[in-house]
């Protein structure tokens, strides 16, 4: 003879307490959401911002390898990015670069070497900005900035913003004006 079907099973989870668990799971998530959605955002923000700081290392660093030649960092925007670009600028030559072309055609004349072009999309939530200098220029040959204290700012629009300051020795130091990313000095 066969055993009788059973409706539940002796430690089944009967629809009123699933209807529950599910209904619980929803406000953790509804709470949890938006700082997650910042966090992520602050994480966008501290990446591109030690790309950054490490670009501009470079750029100083490049100015000794470079036979007299100077080393800007050229900045730019349009609808779709935000974007710079670490160029030579040689020496009698009138540098143009636009770091939002295609590379590795960003710079003329022909003897204006791009050394490296990043483009943040606007979609990702970052942007980068400068004021009121648009370019960073180190001078050989121990890497001198001009203009000094040239400050550059990555932000996101939903949570956090660094500022990098690059002082008139070429060293880049950063910080967030509005406390929102820990680990940083602030106020700047």
């Amino acid at each position: 003879m066969k055993p009788a079907l059973r409706a539940t099973m002796p430690n089944g989870v009967t629809l009123i307490e699933m209807v529950v668990a599910i209904a619980i799971v929803g406000i953790l998530i509804a709470v949890v959401a938006p700082s997650m959605r910042g966090a992520i955002a602050r994480q966008r923000v501290q990446g591109v911002n030690a790309e950054l700081v490490t670009d501009l290392q470079m750029a100083r660093s490049v100015v000794a390898r470079h036979n007299g030649d100077s080393v800007r960092v050229s900045f730019g925007s349009n609808g779709q990015m935000t974007c710079y670009t670490l160029h030579t600028v040689p020496v009698g030559v009138t540098a143009s670069c636009d770091c939002t072309l295609t590379p590795p055609n960003v710079c003329t004349p022909a003897s204006v070497q791009a050394i490296k072009t990043v483009q943040v999309a606007r979609g990702d939530g970052v942007a980068i900005a400068t004021n009121p200098a648009s370019a960073v220029t180190f001078a050989p040959p121990q890497g001198l900035a001009t203009p000094a204290s040239f400050a550059v700012d990555v932000q996101s629009a939903v949570s956090g913003q660094l500022r990098t300051i690059v002082n008139s020795v070429g060293r880049p130091a950063v910080c967030s004006p509005n406390g929102s990313i820990a680990g940083v000095p602030t106020p700047c």
